[in-house]
């Protein structure tokens, strides 16, 4: 008998996490069609939607709205680790805080700092509205870590804080979404918008990372450099015809 109860324990529990596992939507089954499926873009209602149901249904994946754009749209960041980093949150940004002016503080005590702190890395995507592909691919980069269960997996998980901004142009992508739509099966399907991709800077809204004007990019600034000091920064682009461009930030100077 004692047996047979814990052979039903362990069943129950079973279930329980299977079923727990399920309740985590993937972007496709939340959209209704696969993320880079041909002739179907998300916009950023339902890109913020899936975070949303995303940050509800799993304790690995935490969503934050740290400002507004522009045009007065949410504007996220979406941090990815595990439950044990996240309930010392507090202290691992104290960390990084502690270790980006090291003014005062000796080499023994960084070293003990960085054996206890944790990788931070900061993934931001489409600064360039008409490059949709980062935006559309950060649902289900958030998506496989917060349902894949391998070794690596949850080695990432354990020593790494990513802090995801899933759009830098938030506007720019409602404006490049919807005019594809709107003309899509049309002679105008491949036509460029006839407006620009943000309310003021147009195409080049990076170019505002050295002297912080636009909404977007003081979001980014306040809610992820200057608060997280990252170590690393992917800002996720897509290359053009002419190749790949790799630039050195000067956010060493803020």
């Amino acid at each position: 008998m004692k047996a047979r109860f814990v052979v039903l324990a362990l069943l129950l529990i079973a279930l329980s996490c299977s079923g727990l596992s399920a309740q985590v939507k993937s972007p496709q089954d939340y959209l209704g069609f696969r993320v880079g499926e041909d002739y179907k873009l998300a916009d950023w209602q339902q890109i913020t939607g899936y975070f949303n149901e995303l940050g509800k249904s799993t304790d690995r994946i935490h969503v934050d709205i740290i400002g507004q754009t522009t045009l007065k749209k949410p504007f996220l960041r979406v941090t990815i680790t595990s439950p044990q980093n996240y309930a010392r949150l507090a202290r691992y940004e104290e960390i990084t805080r502690r270790l980006a002016d090291p003014r005062g503080l000796s080499a023994e005590e960084a070293e003990k700092l960085i054996s206890e702190g944790k990788s931070v890395i900061a993934v931001t995507c489409s600064v360039h509205a008409t490059e949709v592909a980062a935006a559309q691919m950060s649902m289900e980069l958030a998506y496989n870590m917060a349902t894949k269960n391998t070794a690596e997996t949850k080695n990432i998980l354990d020593n790494v804080i990513f802090l995801l901004v899933p759009s830098l142009n938030p506007d720019g992508l409602d404006i490049v979404v919807n005019w594809y739509k709107r003309n899509l099966k049309t002679p105008y399907e491949a036509a460029p918008v006839p407006e620009i991709y943000h309310h003021y800077a147009g195409h080049d809204n990076n170019r505002d990372w050295y002297m912080f004007t636009l909404a977007e990019t003081r979001n980014t600034i306040e809610g992820v450099y200057k608060k997280w000091h990252p170590q690393v920064l992917y800002d996720v682009h897509q290359m053009g015809n002419t190749g790949a461009a790799i630039c050195a930030s000067i956010y060493g100077s803020l």
